[in-house]
Order: structure tokens, then C-alpha cells, then sequence
């Protein structure tokens, strides 16, 4: 076996590469290193540098076949001499351990439970051939080759088999290797058991570095992200429309039925002796008295009280609440009788509005992906790469990465009568009517090439460097032609790449799958994702093809596109459905679509620029001119403003400049944004006129002092009279203290921080001791940003998490602290305690006592109990906090804090 003698790293480490390099001997104190950083932020380098220092013979895990061959072709590219066999230092087979054995997450579930390992790769290797485990004594091979090292990529993105062979797997190699973690996408949002058990297998993170960091020191580009809104096509919609009558029509006739009116007086004359029930539920319950009061039913008003805090019920019908009534009662045959519950559910399936036992009224699972992969996108592709070419001309390099290939269509090209469906074929001939001859278009798939007929005999002369065959077949009406290479997709993609980077091709339409993970091309500075299929860690990415720089073009910029199909407002020729329907438009205020919800929770994890403020944050608010009205005028202004905006890249390169201020190393703030009127202004008005009493109190107290020994003849009286005046002062002097704490929403929120700091650091969620509170708000008090400063990025998140929920509204916490007037409990300062906090009842206490020596007693209710429960009704009715509804935002942003 070759060792590391004779290899070393051909280049220069970026900043903060050298600093995890720097430091590894500290981060090894627990023979873990675990490295958070962006797509293209040259993590794989990194890893390669951290196993080669260790100079053992290694095996990397990665989570597809693409990943896995990266790490061997950056290991030939960086860190061997030309001389030098790739083959005699790496294998990608379990049976043929070298220095360096890269293999997927597959291959080793595979190995440790003797299987054969199938995996395939159909676009890139699609030559790749089974291996067979089914002899291999996996653990055994590994302590014979002295395996050290185990670098694991990605490792919270699997499988659960392949999770727990994983687990197994280092468990059963004992304590004696080390063990190097890397990734773009931790899983903060994870429970506290699941983020240990990612931590025990990777370690606690020891360095994280985030976009902002990387475009600071010139390792990413500054980019942008845009969003562009269309509607489906007509087909699309009476597809929709079809099921949305058939909704109304079924919903209509439950209603109206005798199963729904029986079960709902039942509820009308028993919720008395179901209170428990009803609290254990509130939004089944809110949704079931919704749909009987759109049926015209008389609601008991204590029954409305007690699931609703406001004493309201919605005021606007929504399929919504229709689907939740149903589903519970279809699933609660015990508590609405089986003979209701069948019948409701019959009548739902009958209609075909029941899909894997769950009931859909809004879209079915068909709708949804007809809605995300809507042929209208193909609209929204070529207006972004008509504007994109008219503003960089020859110096675009756009790629646009979608699903499918559809190469049956390839006969429609150029004959106008090209099917209305989303695929390469279509995406390429859309941009090819639309943009002319003002760019040139190709088209890079594992099946399926196409290329200008002006770059074929480039692409020859490189073909035969390589010494690969290839033909050419003209495709008529069009200066287009398709080649068909001889060799493997590998080649295919290394001729294409060079011919796009040279500006040869400037719009490339490809496969997420052959492209969107490992392939690497620094020139691109136009992404569409078209892609509609997969998680967050491969639209991370997708996304991060774009941002990478380009030694060739030091000025590099990048806008990532993303498309969203919207639905629109339907007009029914059944008059039923038509009324039914008007019942549950909203007022133009909010954008319906499957795909924008989705990217709401994908902006969490990207931060970048604000549109028109001056931060850099995470989170779709961040896109700030997606405003109302949402009909189809607005919806066109917002694309025409996303295109203006787009075209003025000095602008968005002017923004990141301003924000990091030329900073190396930005602070990134895991922030908790909390609108003022989350606390009551009585309380913070009462405070006041308390400090102004008390001043008062305490100015005529002391002048008392002062007179004292004058006024008073018995020196005896007045010894008494000086003792008790000092213990009322010091008294109301710690009174007022309190108080002054809670003059200002900025000044209590800091309180509450500090008393769930103090509180997480004591049970042992938070160990950084010099971590703290830190509060920041707005020229107008409009918004308070809440931060924990100089903790772990778990702890951030963690803290952000139990402030969110501390002044969000009192859902069904297990504990919750209530003010203590003088006669009696204020409902109106209650607050639900944090459910990190709130597992155990002795750290729930830790919390009130915290809580008591700022603000005064609090009872701490349980309310898994019946008298639990009446205060959970009581809170949930009265509590500021929950009359205000208002919601508390958590987000990442770039902001230096005193």
C-alpha cells in the first residue's frame, strides 16, 4: 500500500482552510473534527489536507457515487505528480483497500451486512459494475489494512439502514481511528436527541463558515437570489378545477348530510364533559366548528371560548379546516361513532378524495407535482434567459437544471407544434425561439447532447485529443445539431464543460443529476433551478454550482433563479361550487403555491442580501419586494421588478460590500426577531406610573430620614423610626430595580433572555460560559432582534428556539408560568416555558426562579392534570401573548454587535 510520502497539496489553502489547519490539534482533543462550510467552499480539499496530515490510510463515506468519484479526482488534480498513478493510491471498493477507499454510504451498508452493492450512477457512470460483498469480513479487512481515519461527507443526509450500519460500523472499530466530518447543512432544526446523536457520531462542530464569510475573502462571488412567479397552463388549471368542483361538491353534501348534523349536536350538548378532550385537540376542534358554523349551525359560544383564545372563530372558510374536521373524525370512529365516521369517509373515498388514508381537499399528491413541474415555468425560463442575455450579451454563462430529458420530443423541434411540457427538449427549444440567435444554446444530458452547428468541429478537435468517436446528426430548420459521443458520459461532460466555459455555448440546459452535484464550472453566473425533485442538501447544492469564483473572471457574479407556480382564482359554471368557492378565496394577501412554500423553508438555510435594507440575513423576508395584491397584475410587477433587479448586478455586488464592510471574518447572529407588541403596553404603562410612584415615595421617605431626629423627642422612637424607614427603603429600592427592568419591550426581553440563559446553562444545554444576551433594535422600536452571543451555532439555535416559544402564543406547553397579583393569578402574564426546558419539572423550577427574581412570584402550572388544564384554558384565553397572535421570527443574519 502507497503512503503519503510523496504527496502533497498543489496550490494555496484559502483563509479559513488554513485556520481549521491551524488549529487541528485543538479540534482532535476528542479524535473527532467536524467542519461546517457552503457548497464550493472547497471542503473537499480540506478533508483531503486533514487526512493526509493524519497520515494514515483512510476511508471516505459520501452520500452518492458523484461525491464519491470527487474525492479521488481532487486527490489526482491537487495532490499527486503527474508521474503518479491515481489507481495505486485510491479505490472506490471495499475489497481493494488502498491509501484512500472512497465509497458511498451504500457501499458500506452493503459491505457490513454482506450484500451486493448495485448502485448505480445512470448519467455520469453508467458503466459502473455491482460489487459483491457477500464474503467480505468488513471489520476485519479494515483493522488488517490499519484504517485510522474515517472521513464521513454529509453524514446526516441518509437513510436510516444506512444511518445505523454507519453507527455500527465506528462502533465496532472501537475508539482507535479518528474521525472527520464534513458538511454544508447541519441538522440544527433537529430534537435534542437527534442532534446527539449526530454530534456523538461527528463531534461538536469545531468551525463554521458560512457564505458571508467566504464571499468576504474571495472565495465565493457575490450573488442574488431571484424568484420568479407563473401560473399553470389552461390544461393545467381545468385539471385543477375538475377536482376542485368535485371538493365542493363532496364537502356540500357531508355537511348537509345526517352523519356530520348528528355528530356536531352531540358535540353541541357534551363538550362540557370533554373539556380534556377538546384541549388535547384545539385545532381539530376549531376546525370542526369552522365548517359547522359555514354551515349555518348555532355554536355554543363557552364551547367557541374554549378552543378559541380570542373567543373568535375564523372568519373565512378554508379547505383547510374542512380536510382537518374530516380526517379527525374519520380516524376517531370511537368518539363520533363508527356508524358517522364510515359514512363520512365513504362519501370522501367514493369522490376520490382520499389518498393513502389521509384526506386531500386541497391537492392530491397528482395535483401538487402537476402544480410543481407546471409547463408554465417554460414561460419563466425563457423571459429569465431572454433578460439575462440582453444584459451580460456574450458574456453569459447560464445553466438551467431540470428533472427530465423527454428526448421523444426531439422530433417536434423546429416544427412549432413542440408539446407544452416541462423537460430538456422543450426548455431548450423555448429559449431557442425566444432569445434567437443572440446566444448560443446546448443541451448536456446522459442521452441526449445537443450543440451549435458553429462549435462542432471545436468539439471534434477535443473528442480527438481525448481519443473519443463521435457523430453528428443535423436537426432540421435549426443551426443545431445532436452529437452522440462513443466514450462515457464522463467525457462527454469534460469536452462540454470546456466548450461552455470558453463562451463557445452560453445557455447550458442539463440534468440535476448529472450536473447539480460534483460537476464543477466556476463560470457560471446565471442559475435557473428548473429541478422540482429532491431535498434541501441537493438544491444547497444546485445552488452552490453558481457562487463559486472564476480565475478567469475576477468579477464574477451570480443570480440563482428559482420558479414557483401560484394558483390562480378559479371561476366554477356550477353555481354551487362557485359559491362554495367564493367562501374560501382570501383576500389577496397571500401567495397559494406548493412551490413557494417550499422555498420559504429553503431561504432559512440561504443567506444573502436584502433587497432594499442593508443586511445580509437568511429567510424569504429577505426578498422584500414579494408584496400584495397577488392577483395577476401584481404578480407580473413583482417578475418585472425580480428582472430589473437582476440586471443591476453592481448594485447587488454594492450591497454585500456595504454590509460586510470589507470584514474578514462577519459575525453571523442567530436572531430571534420579536415585534414589541408581543408585550402588553398596560404592563409596561403600569411599570411606568409604579417607578414615578415610587420615586415619589422613596423622595418623601428619605426627607422623612432627614427630619427625623428633629421632629422626634424619645431617642428611644427614634432608633425605631430610622430601622423601619431603612428596611421600607431597601425594600422598595430592589422594587424599583425590578421595575426598571421592565420599563422598555428592548429591556424586558433582555430579562426573560437572561433568565433562559441563566436557566440552559444551568441544566446543561448551554456550556459556553461566556455566552450572552444581547439585544438590538430598529430607529423606531418597530423590531427587537434578540441574540445569544459568543456560543456554539447549536446554542444559538437552541436559545433562539426556547425565546421563539416563550413569546409565541400558549399552544400545549407541559408547563406554564403565571404572574401572581396580590389576590389572584394575572392570566394576562402568563407565558407557555420552553419545551426544552420543560421535559423535567425541576428544570422548569430552575426557570421560575429565574423568572421571580427579576419580575416577582410566578406560579408554575402543570397542566397534564384536570387543574392544569384550567389554567391552560385560562392562559390560552386571556394571555396578551396569545390576543395578539403575533409571531416571533427566527433567522441568521450578518450584523457586528456591541
Amino acid at each position: 500500500m502507497k503512503d503519503f510520502k510523496n504527496v502533497s497539496f498543489h496550490g494555496e489553502f484559502r483563509t479559513y482552510q488554513q485556520n481549521v489547519l491551524d488549529n487541528v490539534t485543538e479540534y482532535l482533543d476528542d479524535r473527532k473534527v467536524h467542519i461546517v462550510a457552503a457548497p464550493g467552499s472547497g471542503k473537499t480539499i480540506l478533508g483531503l489536507e486533514l487526512i493526509r496530515r493524519l497520515d494514515a490510510p483512510a476511508l471516505i463515506f459520501s452520500p452518492s457515487i458523484t461525491i464519491r468519484q470527487q474525492w479521488g479526482e481532487r486527490f489526482e488534480e491537487k495532490f499527486i505528480d503527474q508521474d503518479q498513478h491515481i489507481d495505486d493510491y485510491v479505490s472506490y471498493d471495499l475489497t481493494k483497500i488502498k491509501l484512500l477507499t472512497s465509497v458511498t454510504y451504500q457501499g458500506l451498508h452493503a459491505a457490513l451486512n454482506k450484500q451486493i452493492d448495485d448502485e448505480r450512477d445512470e448519467e455520469l457512470y453508467e458503466d459502473e459494475q455491482a460489487i459483491d460483498y457477500t464474503t467480505l469480513d468488513l471489520i476485519k479487512t479494515v483493522k488488517e489494512h490499519k484504517i485510522k481515519t474515517i472521513c464521513l461527507d454529509e453524514a446526516h443526509h441518509l437513510r436510516t439502514e444506512w444511518q445505523r450500519s454507519l453507527e455500527l460500523f465506528l462502533k465496532q472499530l472501537g475508539n482507535d481511528i479518528t474521525v472527520i466530518s464534513l458538511t454544508a447543512t447541519p441538522p440544527y432544526d433537529s430534537s435534542t436527541a437527534e442532534w446527539q446523536r449526530y454530534t456523538s457520531l461527528c463531534g461538536e462542530i469545531d468551525e463554521e463558515i458560512f457564505i458571508p464569510e467566504l464571499v468576504s475573502q474571495g472565495t465565493l462571488c457575490p450573488h442574488q437570489d431571484y424568484i420568479y412567479f407563473n401560473y399553470p397552463t389552461e390544461p393545467e388549471i381545468e385539471t385543477i378545477k375538475d377536482y376542485k368542483e368535485t371538493v365542493f361538491k363532496t364537502i356540500n353534501e357531508i355537511v348537509n348530510g345526517d352523519s356530520f348534523q348528528t355528530l356536531m349536536d352531540h358535540l353541541f350538548k357534551t363538550y362540557k364533559e370533554q373539556t380534556e378532550l377538546i384541549l388535547e385537540n384545539p385545532k381539530e376542534y376549531i376546525a370542526l366548528l369552522t365548517v359547522a358554523k359555514f354551515k349555518g349551525m348555532t355554536i355554543p359560544k363557552k364551547l367557541v371560548k374554549l378552543v378559541s383564545p380570542s373567543g373568535r372563530l375564523p372568519l373565512r372558510f378554508k379547505l383547510t379546516f374542512a380536510e382537518i374536521a374530516f380526517q379527525y373524525i374519520i380516524d376517531n370512529p370511537a368518539l363520533f361513532t363508527k356508524e358517522r365516521s364510515t359514512d363520512i369517509k365513504k362519501q370522501l373515498k367514493s369522490s376520490g378524495l382520499i389518498e393513502r388514508k389521509k384526506v386531500k381537499l386541497k391537492l392530491n399528491n397528482k395535483l401538487k407535482r402537476l402544480l410543481i413541474s407546471s409547463s408554465g415555468k417554460l414561460n419563466s425560463i425563457a423571459e429569465i434567459a431572454k433578460s439575462e442575455a440582453a444584459s451580460l450579451k456574450g458574456d453569459l454563462r447560464m445553466l438551467v437544471l431540470t428533472d427530465y430529458i423527454k428526448k421523444d420530443m426531439m422530433p417536434y423541434i423546429a416544427t412549432g407544434n413542440m408539446p407544452n411540457t416541462m423537460g430538456i427538449v422543450s426548455i431548450y427549444e423555448r429559449i431557442r425561439l425566444e432569445v434567437g440567435n443572440e446566444v448560443k444554446i446546448g443541451v448536456l444530458s446522459g442521452s441526449l447532447i445537443i450543440v451549435p452547428n458553429s462549435v462542432i468541429e471545436q468539439i471534434k478537435t477535443y473528442a480527438n485529443e481525448d481519443g473519443i468517436d463521435l457523430s453528428v446528426k443535423p436537426i432540421p430548420n435549426t443551426d443545431y445539431s445532436e452529437i452522440r459521443f462513443k466514450g462515457s458520459n464522463k467525457h462527454k461532460v469534460k469536452i462540454m464543460t470546456k466548450v461552455f466555459e470558453q463562451g463557445s455555448i452560453n445557455i447550458l440546459i442539463g440534468t440535476k443529476s448529472l450536473l447539480g452535484e460534483g460537476w464543477d464550472s466556476p463560470c457560471i453566473n446565471s442559475l435557473i433551478l428548473a429541478s422540482f425533485v429532491g431535498s434541501f442538501m441537493l438544491s444547497n447544492q444546485m445552488r452552490g454550482r453558481a457562487i463559486r469564483v472564476d480565475r478567469h473572471n475576477p468579477d464574477k457574479t451570480a443570480n440563482i433563479w428559482h420558479l414557483a407556480t401560484i394558483e390562480p382564482t378559479y371561476m366554477f359554471t356550477d353555481s354551487l361550487a362557485e359559491k362554495l368557492y367564493a367562501m374560501t378565496i382570501e383576500e389577496k394577501d397571500e401567495i397559494v403555491s406548493e412551490d413557494f412554500d417550499t422555498l420559504k423553508r429553503r431561504f432559512n438555510g440561504f443567506l444573502g442580501p436584502s433587497y432594499n435594507g442593508e443586511t445580509i440575513e437568511s429567510g424569504i423576508d429577505r426578498i422584500d419586494i414579494i408584496k400584495p395584491p397577488f392577483n395577476r397584475n401584481g404578480i407580473k410587477q413583482i417578475n418585472h421588478n425580480m428582472l430589473t433587479l437582476a440586471n443591476n448586478r453592481m448594485k447587488m455586488v454594492d450591497k454585500w460590500n456595504k454590509t460586510l464592510h470589507g470584514t474578514v471574518h462577519p459575525v453571523i447572529m442567530e436572531t430571534s426577531e420579536i415585534p414589541p407588541k408581543v408585550l402588553p403596553k398596560k404592563f409596561i404603562f403600569i411599570n411606568l406610573l409604579n417607578e414615578t410612584l415610587l420615586s415619589m415615595v422613596l423622595i418623601t421617605l428619605i426627607r422623612g430620614l432627614l427630619r427625623a431626629p428633629i421632629t422626634t423627642d424619645s431617642f428611644f422612637n427614634t432608633i425605631i423610626y430610622l430601622t423601619f424607614i431603612s428596611v421600607v427603603i431597601y425594600l422598595m429600592t430592589i422594587g424599583y430595580y425590578k421595575l426598571l427592568k421592565y420599563i422598555s419591550p428592548k429591556k424586558t426581553i433582555k430579562t426573560l433572555g437572561n433568565c433562559i440563559l441563566s436557566t440552559l446553562k444551568d441544566i446543561g444545554e448551554i456550556s459556553t460560559i461566556e455566552s450572552k444576551v444581547l439585544i438590538e433594535s430598529d430607529s423606531h422600536d418597530t423590531m427587537i432582534q434578540c441574540i445569544l452571543d459568543r456560543a456554539t451555532r447549536h446554542e444559538k439555535r437552541v436559545f433562539a428556539s426556547a425565546m421563539k416559544e416563550l413569546l409565541s402564543s400558549i399552544d400545549n406547553p407541559r408547563y406554564l408560568l403565571i404572574k401572581k397579583g396580590l389576590l389572584r393569578l394575572n392570566y394576562d402574564h402568563s407565558f407557555a416555558c420552553p419545551s426544552i426546558i420543560g421535559v423535567k419539572k425541576k428544570n422548569a423550577s430552575i426557570f421560575k426562579e429565574y423568572l421571580q427574581k427579576t419580575s416577582g412570584k410566578i406560579e408554575l402550572a402543570y397542566t397534564r392534570n384536570q387543574a392544569g388544564r384550567k389554567h391552560l384554558l385560562k392562559c390560552r384565553r386571556h394571555s396578551y401573548i396569545n390576543r395578539n397572535e403575533t409571531l416571533v421570527y427566527n433567522k441568521k443574519m450578518v450584523g457586528k454587535w456591541e
